[in-house]
């Protein structure tokens, strides 16, 4: 179980899907509520209509607000590369205690009790609330870990299957990347280049040498390197924080967050964007 929660997973941080996902969760939960009318709604009779699509509206703006708004504000937070199993459970429980706080205000301020119903405590709301949403949370991120990661492993082995072992052109010519003072500058041979990373508008060239892979690092950005770059086919931008050489990526692996490039010459795994169509992930490995 612990090693479940360990597993990587993926925040989805499309605006369009995630707005897409809470009109339908919460046209799920008013069309559960005024249909079967759990919990002792039957009691409410001509205002149940009222009721349960407020509580659709509560669902669909919580998850705006949480699924939207709170990771533009807090990115490093739910940085994608670093999300987990573990991380998406705590913030489902987030996600589902906040919709029952505001259902709860929602119930005091609307409901109106008489003699055939009660007003709902804090802690029966929270307890409805979990049952209606925390079980069906847990099935579709079961699901869609398992889904996922299935598929890209697939995908990676079938890639690995269809590998061919090419010849390497040896590239001799040396390249000049200039920095964004234009007085800084990196040059090497443009097959010793390994692979490129970028944090910020530094970047950081892992290029090969006789002691081994040296690391420069160089102020300017990726876009602008990958641009000195794009007439090279072995240099390819997977990422948008990586520019690696295809001649020393080896193997393709992957799990409910992306697919992965590995080599044998750096110990470290290089994420490939979720952009990538299959049949162009060929053209990262040598």
């Amino acid at each position: 179980m612990i090693n479940w929660f360990k597993k990587p997973y993926f925040f989805i941080s499309s605006v369009k899907f995630n707005l897409s996902l809470s009109f339908i969760i919460g046209s799920f939960i008013f069309l559960f509520l005024y249909i079967f009318k759990p919990f002792g709604m039957y009691t409410l009779q001509n205002q149940s209509f009222m009721y349960s699509f407020g509580y659709g509206l509560i669902s669909f703006f919580t998850q705006i607000l949480m699924f939207v708004l709170v990771p533009k504000v807090f990115k490093n937070v739910f940085n994608d590369e670093n999300w987990t199993v573990g991380k998406n459970i705590l913030f489902l429980f987030t996600l589902v205690t906040f919709i029952s706080i505001f259902n709860w205000i929602y119930n005091n301020n609307v409901q109106i009790v008489d003699s055939n119903s009660h007003l709902l405590s804090f802690t029966e709301m929270i307890i409805y609330t979990f049952t209606l949403a925390i079980f069906p949370l847990f099935i579709f991120m079961y699901a869609s870990e398992k889904i996922n990661s299935d598929k890209r492993k697939k995908t990676s082995k079938e890639i690995m299957e269809f590998k061919k072992t090419k010849e390497l052109k040896i590239e001799i010519e040396t390249i000049n990347i200039k920095g964004n003072n234009k007085e800084e500058n990196i040059s090497f041979v443009l097959d010793d280049l390994v692979y490129i990373s970028s944090e910020g508008n530094y970047a950081s060239f892992f290029i090969k040498s006789n002691n081994g892979i040296k690391e420069r690092v160089l102020r300017n950005t990726l876009s602008n390197i990958n641009k000195d770059l794009k007439d090279y086919k072995n240099i390819i931008r997977c990422h948008k924080s990586y520019i690696i050489n295809s001649n020393y990526m080896d193997s393709i692996s992957g799990n409910a967050r992306g697919y992965f490039l590995e080599s044998q010459t750096i110990p470290q795994q290089i994420p490939v964007s979720r952009k990538f169509k299959k049949e162009n992930l060929k053209n990262l490995l040598n």
